[in-house]
């Protein structure tokens, strides 16, 4: 058991598979390659998933004229695009190009969540990407504001009112009226800068929990300010946050699934660029080149 969790991990084990998935889709189709060109079959698994996004779009079950157009709809898509097919118009066709990429890519997502995901591969990954977890340092503060518009010199009046709350003037009764909070609980960083600006952000950021002190500016005007308690940035342990690393490890792991089996299948190719004809007198340009990586 513990052989086939190693091996659905290796990333060659997970490209055999979309090809033989890819392969038995092709060979079980009813493209126009096939004998079978002609013949279009509404398999019963169709007719549940057409009359399912039905009764969810419009919260009831198709009448019968309604279940008749969605077979003739799917009927006519089906033959619009054997047709089309059959014409070459899916070629060099950008658009088609990418949608097919972009299904081929949600196959290997698909794939890349078929094993398990241990505790051992997310504490590594925690290990090595702690910027993406880091808890932001936090601060418990209380304010006591004043506006500018109601001193002629709001600093020196913030120091003569430093000094009172200092000497045991009640903070609540002090200063002026704001929309602000008095007291803000274990206020992260980006709050804070959020709600009084960058600059006062930062030079409460600095303090150390004690007496009242300041006066700080804000985009709003002049504070004193009272830090209660602080908690720096810290990582989390793995139980505190195991979705989260575990939604980080997945996307990280589906892009080099992705990654990992374009550069096989790369190798497989041989890349050839036509560069353009030089204009008169630019530097001549090589006809046709081989990038590093391109297949025999």
């Amino acid at each position: 058991m513990n052989y086939l969790k190693i091996l659905l991990k290796e990333p060659l084990v997970h490209f055999l598979l979309i090809g033989a998935g890819l392969f038995l889709i092709y060979s079980f189709s009813d493209g126009p390659a096939n004998d079978n060109a002609k013949r279009i079959v509404v398999s019963s698994g169709q007719v549940e998933q057409m009359v399912s996004r039905f009764t969810q779009t419009w919260m009831r079950s198709p009448l019968d004229e309604e279940f008749d157009g969605l077979i003739e709809n799917y009927v006519r898509d089906e033959i619009f695009y054997r047709e089309a097919v059959a014409m070459s118009l899916d070629r060099n066709d950008q658009t088609i190009k990418q949608r097919l990429r972009m299904k081929l890519e949600f196959l290997l997502e698909d794939l890349s969540s078929v094993s398990e995901i241990s505790d051992q591969e997310l504490t590594e990954f925690l290990a090595r990407h702690p910027e993406k977890f880091m808890v932001e340092p936090r601060v418990s503060f209380r304010q006591v504001y004043l506006d500018p518009q109601k001193h002629h010199d709001p600093e020196a009046e913030a120091q003569s009112l430093l000094l009172s709350l200092q000497n045991g003037t009640d903070p609540l009764q002090a200063g002026d009226a704001t929309m602000l909070a008095y007291e803000h609980i274990r206020a992260s960083q980006s709050n804070i800068v959020r709600s009084f600006g960058e600059s006062f952000a930062e030079q409460v950021s600095r303090l150390d929990p004690g007496d009242w002190t300041g006066p700080f500016a804000s985009q709003f005007g002049v504070h004193l300010v009272k830090v209660t308690q602080r908690e720096e940035a810290r990582l989390p342990e793995l139980a505190e946050i195991r979705d989260q690393v575990e939604r980080e490890y997945l996307v990280l792991r589906r892009q080099e699934m992705k990654d990992d089996t374009y550069q096989r299948l790369r190798a497989g190719y041989q890349v050839v660029i036509e560069a353009p004809e030089p204009a008169d007198g630019a530097p001549g340009v090589a006809a046709t080149k081989q990038p590093v990586g391109g297949g025999g």
